[in-house]
Formats: structure tokens, C-alpha cells, sequence
């Protein structure tokens, strides 16, 4: 009979000797988890802050670039032994927004203008409408403003870079 309880104690030892082992290697996972997610986050935001800085440092340069070119006289483009600087002007851009922008906009364009699949007819519109500078989308025939639908004005002076190699 002693010798059944000596069992039992030390089938008990082992037992929460597993139990803390199991207990410490969880505790061990967790910790790990966490500093994996810490350490990518941290990775994370210092290569997209050495990204946009990059980014804005050829921001700069590209409007830099663009003021070595006589646009007013219509010069276009600059060309060097490193490559090319050319000058383009941008074209108006729409911005079409969500579904219900729209919906919303479908309301107040003619039925012309509108596919029968009840979307829009962003050809059609693109040469029925105007962009003014504040980017309000504006019907050329009644001068409406069309809600729901934005833009960006064209004509601005664009930079593109063609390095040789």
C-alpha cells in the first residue's frame, strides 16, 4: 500500500512538472508572438519612412527638373549625358467616386449620358462635361454642377525621366 501512494506522489510530481513545463513553454510563445509583431512593425515603419523620404526628396527634384525647361517658349524637354527631362502637360482626370456617388450623380446627368446597364457613361460624360479649378464636374450645356462626380483640372506641367543606361 506504501508503495502505491509513493506512486501516486510521484506520478503527481511529474505531472505538474510537465504541467509547468507546458505552462512556461505557452508563456514562451506568447512572448515570442508579441516581439515578432513588435519587430516587423518597427521594420515596417523604418523602411516607409525611408521610402517617402526618398519619395519627397524626388519630389523635389522632379519640380527642380521641370524649372530647367522653358516651358513659356516652348521648349519641352532637356537633354544630358545622364538622360532625358521632358515636360508634359497633364490631361483633366475624373474622379468617379463609390457607388452611391454614382447613383447620386446618374439622377442629375441626361439619359443620354447613361448607360442602360444604369451606370455611367464615363465617355460620354468626359466630353459632355468640364472640370472647373476647385475640381466641381460641370454639364457644358447648362452649366450644372454635377454632385457626386470630381476631378482634377489638366494643363499642368508634369515631369517624366527616361534615365540612359
Amino acid at each position: 500500500m506504501n508503495n502505491q501512494v509513493e506512486f501516486e506522489a510521484d506520478k503527481a510530481v511529474a505531472i505538474n512538472q510537465r504541467l509547468r513545463q507546458y505552462k512556461k513553454n505557452k508563456k514562451l510563445i506568447e512572448e515570442a508572438k508579441a516581439s515578432e509583431k513588435a519587430e516587423i512593425d518597427e521594420v515596417k515603419s523604418f523602411y516607409e519612412s525611408k521610402i517617402k523620404r526618398a519619395e519627397d526628396d524626388n519630389a523635389i527634384l522632379m519640380t527642380e527638373l521641370l524649372g530647367f525647361i522653358d516651358t513659356e517658349h516652348g521648349q519641352t524637354s532637356v537633354s544630358t549625358s545622364m538622360g532625358n527631362v521632358q515636360a508634359r502637360t497633364t490631361s483633366d482626370s475624373w474622379k468617379w467616386g463609390g457607388a452611391v456617388a454614382q447613383r447620386k450623380a446618374m439622377k442629375q446627368l441626361p439619359s443620354d449620358l447613361l448607360k442602360t446597364v444604369t451606370e455611367l457613361d464615363k465617355a460620354k460624360i468626359k466630353g459632355a462635361t468640364t472640370i472647373t479649378d476647385d475640381g466641381k464636374v460641370v454639364l457644358n450645356e447648362t452649366g450644372e454642377i454635377i454632385e457626386g462626380l470630381s476631378g482634377v483640372k489638366g494643363g499642368k506641367k508634369q515631369c517624366v525621366i527616361r534615365l540612359d543606361r
